[in-house]
């Protein structure tokens, strides 16, 4: 059930009607949305909750003061930052890049934790991870796999506890519903549900749900189990899990733009709020706010640009109150307002930032909102006191466009990704400052073995004398590393993980800007081959 034209306001009748259907949504409005499926982190996946309220319950800086930054050694296609910071239960800071390496950070230091290598190493992973109740960091990659990774016991290298390969590219985060269940859409325009591993059963695909256009908008997820998420062929879905006995999901409802891809399509994450609304902006310029029971629009906003117009999903306030940043580089909060002409989105009050937005705003108890755009800044904007025109509290200037959005910590930082390749992090009163020695960060380069030269990665933690690694080669082969640091020379071994287990150790000298070695490698046959590398920074 849905409506294509504008419609008169509800009434009381309408009203009634929404209540009635949506009981469930009033019970839970002033918890706000569930968290059981979900780690009990503050901020633990895109867009906050399963809702994609993309609200904070703690406030954020008040100035641009920073409190540190990580690096991960390159820009744009090769290390920028395009998915969203989320936010583990001990504070881990975690965090996919375009060198298609998943990184967990402590929170105040900005020092790597741990990290995870996929497939990809260029435009590799944009999606944002979900932090499953029992510590599963779930994400997908360009690689075409869905990853449930788990902070590892020993080392720096994370434990892939499974991953289902999808055969496709992911560009999607993952909803989850109230079972564990992972929802993410893919390349191949279809909506995947995966079931994590229960007992001696692997993770698997238990049905999927093909759309008529691109997948970039992520799902949410209703506390009944609805599944929403927006496609590029102009309609907005709202799926049930399958009867028993059947593989196919039933279609709630459908709504559609009336038309599709640059003029129509949606690109960003609908979000739902506490009384039965979901909110989703289209690429033709509105925000649309429509019953999450039925699909009837219930009012929209008309924004300035008409074509790829809105990339950001919308926060929702306790008030109901609609928080987005179109391509016209205006931030708006929104309102419902109803007249003689009927019901429609009122504007109570905007931010002209003056270029175009990409990222979607995180948003504050204290009402402040956080937005980054493609100027590089991200900015801190307060309510008007009086008047429609909203209050700068601070900018920051970046050196890259910002896609990744800004999240909020348990103690008041606040977290961003950009794409020259840095995560920011922010606080009024806290500084951090690194632990780890001059080799810890990310190294690229190249390994020769056997006469042939691969594209090698390293990602290393440095602690006095010892050192920890990552490395991954251009052949998706992975492993992990240890060894120690004594005047410049690095004696190490590693471990990499494909068909067989290959061992090997080595010797480099290791500056501050190279790391340059020979080492010796057992293959699957037990045969030794020599070999070299060199990697910068």
């Amino acid at each position: 059930m849905r409506s294509r034209g504008a419609r008169a306001g509800l009434g009381l009748v309408g009203l009634l009607g929404l209540t009635a259907a949506w009981g469930v949504w009033a019970q839970t409005a002033s918890v706000g949305p569930a968290t059981a499926p979900l780690a009990q982190g503050h901020w633990p996946k895109v867009r906050h909750d399963i809702w994609n309220t993309g609200r904070s319950s703690t406030n954020g800086p008040r100035t641009g003061a920073l409190k540190w930054t990580f690096a991960t050694g390159r820009s744009e296609k090769e290390g920028g930052i395009e998915t969203d910071p989320v936010i583990g239960p001990d504070g881990t800071v975690y965090v996919g890049a375009n060198n298609g390496i998943l990184y967990g950070l402590d929170p105040d230091r900005g020092d790597i934790r741990w990290a995870f290598p996929t497939g990809f190493d260029t435009f590799g992973i944009y999606s944002t991870p979900a932090i499953l109740k029992d510590g599963t960091v779930v994400f997908g990659a360009k690689d075409g796999k869905v990853y449930g990774v788990r902070p590892p016991t020993t080392g720096l290298l994370g434990d892939l506890r499974w991953s289902v390969d999808l055969k496709t590219t992911i560009q999607t985060s993952p909803g989850i519903g109230p079972d564990g269940t992972v929802y993410i859409g893919a390349d191949d325009w279809k909506l995947y549900a995966i079931a994590p591993p229960q007992g001696t059963s692997p993770a698997r695909i238990t049905w999927s749900f093909q759309t008529g256009g691109d997948m970039i908008s992520s799902p949410a997820v209703g506390p009944e189990g609805t599944i929403y998420f927006g496609s590029m062929d102009g309609r907005v879905y709202a799926l049930q899990e399958p009867p028993p006995g059947r593989r196919e999901p039933k279609v709630r409802w459908t709504f559609a733009s009336g038309s599709t891809g640059k003029t129509g399509g949606f690109e960003n994450a609908p979000a739902l709020d506490g009384m039965g609304r979901l909110v989703i902006g289209g690429n033709d310029g509105l925000v649309y706010v429509l019953n999450a029971a039925t699909g009837e629009k219930l009012w929209s906003f008309k924004s300035q640009f008409t074509e790829y117009a809105i990339f950001s999903s919308a926060a929702i306030g306790p008030d109901g109150t609609v928080y987005i940043g179109p391509k016209d580089g205006f931030l708006y909060a929104l309102r419902e307002s109803r007249g003689l002409l009927g019901t429609r989105g009122k504007a109570v009050w905007k931010y002209k930032i003056g270029t175009t937005i990409e990222t979607s705003p995180a948003l504050a108890p204290d009402g402040t909102v956080y937005l980054g755009a493609d100027n590089g800044k991200i900015y801190g904007i307060a309510a008007p006191a009086s008047g429609d025109a909203g209050r700068l509290l601070w900018e920051f200037q970046t050196k890259g466009t910002l896609i990744s959005s800004p999240v909020i910590g348990p103690d008041g930082s606040l977290y961003i990704g950009s794409m020259d390749g840095t995560v920011y992090a922010f606080h009024d009163t806290k500084r951090g400052r690194s632990a780890q020695g001059p080799l810890a960060g990310t190294w690229t380069g190249s390994v020769t073995l056997g006469g042939q030269a691969q594209r090698l990665t390293l990602v290393l933690a440095h602690r006095q004398s010892e050192v920890e690694g990552v490395l991954r080669l251009q052949s998706t082969l992975a492993g992990g590393m240890r060894g120690t640091l004594q005047g410049g020379t690095l004696r190490y071994t590693a471990s990499l993980l494909g068909d067989c287990r290959a061992e090997h150790k080595g010797e480099a000298s290791a500056e501050t800007q190279e790391i340059r070695g020979t080492f010796e490698v057992k293959d699957c046959q037990g045969r030794s081959i020599q070999g070299a590398f060199r990697v910068t920074r």
